[in-house]
């Protein structure tokens, strides 16, 4: 849907094609049942009744605000990291960082749905930015790994609920036709400014001032640049027709005791109990994993190490079993899973994450040490594949929208990423020492992010058109989810492998006179850089890391692969001007029953 669809609506009054699409002659609202929806889908669908195009649009321009912001500093952030992790001398514990973030992600897209449905689209907004803001002042004052891991976990919080949240509310506002185009326009309109000024300015501070200047920065930035999206969707809340208290909404009779209040929202609501279970058990399996190496291999047959591993697939196992036969509003709802098109499409995100996150946690950083480029380079090339995505996303959300189907967009996407892949894996280590120039490896890493933004828009809207209107939040943070179990697998992989690799191979390559040096190399990128290129030092380093990310490619390939065939199990999704093909559906049913009894 473009733009002037939204300022041709009459005055005063929403476009009924954004915001009250009819089915068979009948309004949404009358086939939703607000009283059966959870607070914050029932504060959405009566916002849908409230909207005025010029609300649309001064929220749309605060949303674009807003991203362009967190792009910026998510960009600029991204190129502090091995310096910060350097400056405590423990720069592979990069992965042992991004496992804890994917974990507080995995752990946070069905928490922020269900928060979302209970209190509303804003409230998550402003959580979300809070979140982001209070990780980037504990990433500036960080004295230690742990402290930043800390820092992570705040920041893994607010920019998940930001992306998922502003997905929701695209998704609230759209139908399937016009869904993709403006689930991608945010993010595709601000990535290549946002990337570009965001690696300058992490350049300027790391040559001018320090990392710790430049991340403590965006915690003033983001909050106060997002004040036009809160104040926009605040304000049209409550103005908004039917509205009611949180109390009715969330069925707390002033009879209530306040401790049943409670167990309401965090028992049933929010079904705590489950979200215990997958955290307990993702972290316990991943993050002992991300610590093995060559330097610790004998926690391999430590109890205590064996004993977290395996209480960590029990209490995922357990998790499974309480959501599927257990809890009353399940955190991750099995029948959604057990949809063919939404279990093959979350098979596909986790094992494509799985691939970009075992392969580019010490990407940059190769490119740094072995590829010779500078950080802000580095980083532009890595995230090239995030640039390409983005923008590959906005032609298949038109193309979907003019095809009207999404499938055929899947069977392009899958074999471009695995092609890129292999380009990739080959631009690493080209033998006799060479590896790929800057030009080669940012067309490998497009292809990868093309092929991305093909299957990942069609997958996106084909699982929520599987479902309700009151479960489109949640079947959406399954969905980026699954992609984030996939990362934290492949980050814990990632840091196995290097951490059991790289040391070696140090010791295999130096000179004599410097393998005393390889654990402080090992320990620090600014440790690996100072030493001349030519040198025969440096030449053994870099040999080093060509061989250790090379294997990292090796597992990113493998993994991609299996996706050719689990293609093929997502179902042609058409495309109509409903919100889900489940209200299709519904409509059916409700004539079917109403014709029988009439006969």
């Amino acid at each position: 849907m473009a733009v002037d669809e939204i300022s041709a609506a009459p005055k005063g009054v929403a476009n009924t094609k954004l915001i009250t699409e009819r089915t068979n002659g009948i309004p949404n609202e009358e086939i939703l049942d607000s009283e059966s929806l959870q607070a914050g889908v029932h504060k959405a669908e009566m916002l849908r009744k409230g909207w005025t195009r010029q609300g649309l649009i001064i929220t749309f321009t605060g949303l674009f605000l807003a991203t362009l912001v967190n792009n910026l500093g998510d960009y600029s952030i991204q190129v502090y990291v091995p310096y910060a992790t350097s400056s405590f001398k423990q720069h592979s514990a990069m992965s042992a960082a991004r496992v804890v973030g994917n974990i507080t992600r995995i752990a946070a897209y069905p928490i922020i749905a269900k928060l979302g449905d209970v209190f509303g689209r804003a409230e998550m907004f402003i959580l979300s930015i809070l979140f982001q803001a209070i990780g980037s002042a504990i990433y500036a004052a960080c004295k230690n790994v742990s402290q930043y891991i800390a820092g992570g976990i705040f920041e893994a919080i607010g920019s998940t609920g930001f992306s998922l949240t502003q997905q929701v509310f695209v998704a609230d506002v759209t139908n399937l036709i016009d869904r993709a185009v403006w689930s991608t326009l945010p993010d595709s309109l601000t990535v290549i400014p946002a990337l570009y000024l965001g690696t300058e300015i992490a350049e300027r501070m790391l040559e001018n001032s320090q990392w710790r200047w430049g991340y403590g920065m965006w915690a003033i930035i983001q909050p106060v640049c997002s004040v036009l999206l809160i104040g926009a969707m605040l304000y049209y809340q409550r103005r908004a027709p039917g509205r009611k208290t949180p109390s009715e909404l969330l069925g707390w009779e002033d009879a209530k005791s306040w401790w049943k209040r409670i167990y309401n929202l965090v028992w049933v609501q929010l079904d705590g109990f489950g979200a215990v279970l997958l955290l307990l058990g993702l972290s316990l399996f991943l993050v002992p994993l991300s610590l093995t190496g060559s330097g610790n291999s004998d926690d391999w047959h430590k109890a205590s190490f064996i004993a977290m591993l395996v209480l960590g697939v029990v209490m995922f196992i357990a998790f499974i079993a309480w959501d599927t036969w257990l809890a009353k509003k399940p955190f991750i709802p099995y029948r959604m899973i057990r949809n063919r098109t939404v279990a093959a499409a979350c098979l596909l995100g986790a094992l494509d994450f799985f691939h970009y996150s075992v392969f580019s946690v010490f990407f940059t950083s190769y490119l740094q040490v072995a590829g010779h480029y500078s950080a802000g380079p580095a980083t532009r090339i890595d995230n090239s594949l995030r640039v390409a995505f983005q923008v590959a996303g906005i032609f298949a959300a038109y193309f979907m929208k003019f095809t009207r189907r999404s499938q055929i967009w899947v069977f392009t996407g899958v074999p471009l990423s695995v092609l890129g892949m292999g380009v990739l894996l080959y631009l690493v280590d080209m033998g006799d020492g060479k590896v790929g120039n800057e030009a080669a490896f940012v067309t490998a890493k497009s292809l990868i992010g093309i092929g991305r933004g093909f299957y990942q828009t069609a997958s996106q809207v084909s699982v929520q058109a599987k479902v309700s209107r009151g479960e489109v939040s949640v079947v959406t943070a399954v969905f980026f989810a699954s992609m984030s179990i996939g990362g934290a697998i492949g980050t814990s992989v990632a840091g196995a492998v290097w951490r059991s690799t790289l040391p070696k191979k140090l010791t295999e390559h130096l000179p004599a006179e410097f393998k005393n040096q390889s654990e402080a190399i090992f320990g620090s990128i600014v440790v690996a850089q100072k030493y001349e290129v030519g040198t025969a030092v440096r030449d053994a380093i870099d040999t080093s890391y060509r061989q250790s990310q090379r294997l990292l490619g090796i597992a990113a390939l493998a993994a991609l692969a299996p996706m050719l065939i689990i293609m093929f199990f997502l179902e042609d999704v058409p495309l109509n001007e409903q919100t889900t093909l489940a209200q299709s559906e519904e409509v059916v049913s409700k004539e079917d029953e109403k014709d029988k009894v009439s006969k």
